[in-house]
């Protein structure tokens, strides 16, 4: 009788099972952690600036109203993170001007951006009647923090769409003005200024534009509308001035006119009234017709003379009138201007 093979072959026990799986579950882990670190690491090295700027963020506490410069300017949550970790720091002079000098005649500086310390430095402009210039510095301040951020293939690649932006522009006598003092002040950042410019005072912007500052707005027609709203009560204030002086030239040179009408018709009246009564005691007149017509044509010319004097004295009132308009413009301009940081300066320039 053959024998039959009565050997049974072994099988894992489950719980053996579970451990190899466990270990190769384990080193699949392992390699994919490591992937993970390396792969961060690599993210780390190439985005230092991000990781700083998230210390950053996180090492700052706003104040209310820098909060409020975010809202009311309508930051995105990019701007308000760049403005963040800027630190802003809003000063009055004479702390702001030790910081963000300035030694241009006329213009006022509100604010400046360090790429060396990547801080912000605000002017507090407490004058009611430009609510929301603030802001648009802010802006303008946060948008110098994103340039400083980019790469320079992404400047290049900006530049000339800014460029073009800057162009259509270019018969604008303010924008000019700006363009030429921050080319004095700012030389090597012309495309650095105009990307906050552009950002925050320009209505129309080309779709590609738009939608690069669209990372750092979540309604960038705000900001504009607070840069023209701020802009117009200096634009009103400069167009009444000017008109004011404009009427002040044109009287003034028709009072200039009309005195020397006025003076040189009585020169020539009073020579006139002493020739005719010279005649008229030497008997010269042939008719009494004749003597009571030039004698009331001397009459009438002294007449027009005399309402001509009257028409000059009111002129000369509503010149005096004009002058005291035109000094109370001068004195809200003047305020207006130490608002917005622009000290008054004596001959020299000082």
């Amino acid at each position: 009788m053959s024998t039959e093979d009565k050997s049974l072959t072994q099988r894992p026990h489950e719980s053996d099972a579970r451990i190899t799986v466990a270990r190769v579950i384990a080193i699949v882990l392992a390699v994919a952690l490591n992937l993970v670190v390396i792969a961060g690491g690599v993210w780390a090295l190439t985005n230092q600036q991000r990781i700083s700027d998230q210390f950053a963020v996180w090492d700052f506490e706003p104040s209310a109203t820098v909060k409020a410069y975010v809202t009311t300017a309508a930051m995105s949550e990019e701007g308000q993170f760049l403005f963040y970790a800027s630190h802003p720091k809003i000063e009055t002079n004479p702390i702001f001007n030790t910081t963000c000098s300035n030694v241009e005649e006329n213009f006022g500086v509100l604010g400046c951006y360090f790429p060396s310390s990547k801080s912000i430095f605000l002017f507090d402009v407490t004058d009611e009647r430009l609510d929301g210039i603030e802001e648009v510095v802010a802006a303008h301040e946060m948008l110098h923090a994103a340039w400083d951020r980019m790469s320079s293939e992404e400047q290049d690649a900006l530049t000339p769409l800014l460029e073009a932006a800057a162009e259509s522009m270019k018969d604008d006598p303010e924008f000019a003005t700006t363009l030429e003092f921050y080319a004095k002040t700012e030389p090597g950042e012309r495309a650095n200024e105009l990307h906050s410019i552009i950002g925050t005072e320009f209505a129309d912007l080309t779709p590609e534009l738009e939608a690069h500052y669209a990372t750092y707005f979540t309604d960038r027609a705000t900001v504009v509308a607070l840069h023209e709203k701020s802009n117009a009560v200096f634009t009103e204030q400069l167009e009444a001035s000017t008109k004011l002086v404009e009427q002040l030239d044109t009287l003034r040179a028709s009072i200039d006119d009309d005195y020397a009408t006025y003076n040189s018709g009585y020169d020539q009246l009073n020579d006139d009234i002493d020739s005719f009564n010279s005649r008229a005691d030497e008997g010269d007149f042939n008719t009494l017709d004749q003597f009571n017509s030039e004698r009331n044509e001397l009459i009438s010319r002294q007449d027009f003379l005399n309402t001509l004097y009257d028409s000059i004295e009111a002129d000369v009132d509503t010149y005096d009138d004009l002058v005291k308009q035109l000094e109370a413009l001068n004195t809200t301009i003047s305020e207006l201007n130490q608002s917005i940081n622009i000290e008054p300066r004596n001959e020299d320039g000082i």
